[in-house]
């Protein structure tokens, strides 16, 4: 790590695995004294509600074994089709063709059978051209073809060739009968459940330490993120160990890349000479769904992207949508919702100005005042509500190495928008485990272990003086329906 000042009298260093007496006097740490009793953390140790933490919230799905978990999903009934081709007698339409015209019959030619005999379907232009279909339909190699004619009094009514054009698309709107002795009516309907599927993958890491360094004190004190102060060497290595565990898992929730090849067999294997299995994560499970690529951000532009998830999807009480993002991006997210706010006049708003203590370098001020606060909400039209949630995985500047015009990584202006709703009582986004295998520890020890520190009688499991942690877990995630989730990329990451 370079110097991050001129004052600073020592290097950084940076090692990995095994830590001994030498280690410590090299990262100068057994001077019995010093001008200081605490550890300053150079990195932010407010690392915000991390991924793990976040899906705790929600139930997690408990398995019975390790084999891969599936999930069904079903559409709505409610769909357009596009169309493939419009004829008369047989002959495709032009721009000069009268479909319909005198109450004559006409093709429309659709890729599927959704369509039934009595169905009246639209186009684009649903109130001015409504049309019935007067047969069932008939099989053309993959496609299905439909008699058609139009409803209406008017003789000189026709549908204009543009709007019969390859791609339109058509949709059902109800099934008109005669009304004395009618023979039938219009189909239901189906749309058949498919299967989502994922798989568990387990990851792990071991650590081991000289009996020597179990509890040997530190020169300084140090605190960890939630203010604990501690004093020796093992507190150190738990700490590391328990929080770099904690990100290998962070991150595999979330970028894991499933590792399935096409034939349904896997091609990584491990020093035992079995599998290694890797599951999707949250971003890939979402990349099916709704990802866009913006140059400029503004709120006009998210309710879009949010009216989208929500109309005619999510009841006008349940649309509330968490946004995950890095810090550039909550700024970038604040400052959207201030251009936004033009009615609102600041100045005057108690909750955004106030008085501040004393002066300016010793000067006298007769009434300092200050100014801020930043927005981190936003409730939109048709009952949309944004929550703002900062992962400190879009800011981590080891991973992520694009870098953005504005500053900072381009990785932290993403915003991954979640649903974290529920379906049929069920949380959308969830961690699934195995049953007792949600977090798996064991110690393996030798002549001394963190047990047994002076090395009274115990059970040796080698004659090594010291002993290795070994941590694990097996793990996964589901997002259950990703047509509720969206994301958006900065365009720079395209």
């Amino acid at each position: 790590m370079p110097q991050i000042s001129p004052f600073q009298m020592t290097e950084a260093q940076a090692w990995t695995g095994l830590t001994t007496k030498n280690h410590m006097g090299a990262i100068y740490q057994s001077n019995p004294q010093s001008a200081s009793k605490l550890m300053t953390r150079i990195y932010q140790t407010n690392f915000g509600l991390d991924l793990d933490t976040y899906l705790g919230q929600f139930s997690p799905l408990t398995l019975d074994t390790d084999d891969d978990y599936t999930w069904d999903l079903i559409g709505s009934a409610k769909k357009n089709v596009p169309l493939t081709e419009a004829r008369i007698a047989g002959v495709a339409v032009d721009g000069t063709s009268e479909a319909g015209k005198n109450f004559s019959e006409f093709e429309l030619v659709f890729p599927e059978q959704w369509f039934s005999d009595e169905n009246v379907i639209v186009g684009e232009k649903n109130e001015v051209y409504s049309m019935q279909v007067i047969a069932d339909p008939t099989p053309e190699g993959s496609a299905w073809v439909y008699r058609c004619k139009l409803i209406t009094g008017d003789p000189d009514l026709f549908v204009p060739f543009d709007e019969l054009a390859q791609g339109k698309r058509f949709s059902k709107d109800w099934s008109l009968v005669e009304q004395t002795l009618s023979k039938k009516g219009g189909l239901v309907n189906f749309v058949s459940p498919f299967k989502m599927r994922n798989a568990f993958t387990m990851i792990r890491m071991q650590h081991s330490a000289p009996g020597n360094m179990i509890d040997r004190p530190f020169a300084t004190m140090w605190k960890d993120e939630k203010g604990n102060t501690h004093s020796t060497w093992t507190q150190y290595e738990d700490y590391q160990f328990d929080y770099q565990f904690r990100q290998e898992k962070n991150r595999l929730l979330m970028y894991a890349k499933a590792n399935k090849a096409s034939d349904g067999t896997y091609k990584n294997f491990g020093k035992s000479g079995h599998i290694k299995k890797q599951g999707a994560g949250i971003r890939q499970q979402m990349e099916a769904s709704n990802t866009s690529f913006y140059s400029n951000f503004s709120i006009d532009y998210l309710i879009d992207i949010l009216l989208d998830l929500s109309e005619g999807k999510l009841p006008g009480d349940r649309r509330e949508f968490v946004l995950r993002t890095g810090e550039r991006g909550a700024v970038q997210f604040h400052k959207a919702v201030q251009d936004n706010a033009q009615l609102f006049t600041p100045l005057y708003n108690e909750d955004r100005m106030y008085k501040a203590g004393g002066g300016i370098n010793g000067s006298s001020v007769k009434l300092p005042l200050g100014y801020g606060g930043q927005f981190i909400e936003y409730m939109g039209p048709q009952g949309i509500q944004v929550n703002l949630s900062i992962d400190s995985l879009y800011d981590d500047r080891e991973r992520n190495k694009v870098y953005h015009p504005d500053g900072g990584v381009a990785e932290s202006y993403r915003y991954d928008i979640l649903d974290v709703g529920t379906t049929d009582g069920e949380p959308n986004i969830r961690k699934v485990y195995v049953k007792g295998q949600e977090d798996i520890w064991g110690y393996e020890p030798g002549l001394r272990h963190p047990f047994s520190r002076s090395g009274e009688r115990n059970i040796m499991s080698n004659a090594t003086d010291g002993y290795t942690a070994h941590r694990a877990t097996i793990c996964g995630t589901m997002v259950k329906d990703p047509s509720r989730t969206a994301t958006l990329i900065p365009s720079i990451l395209a």
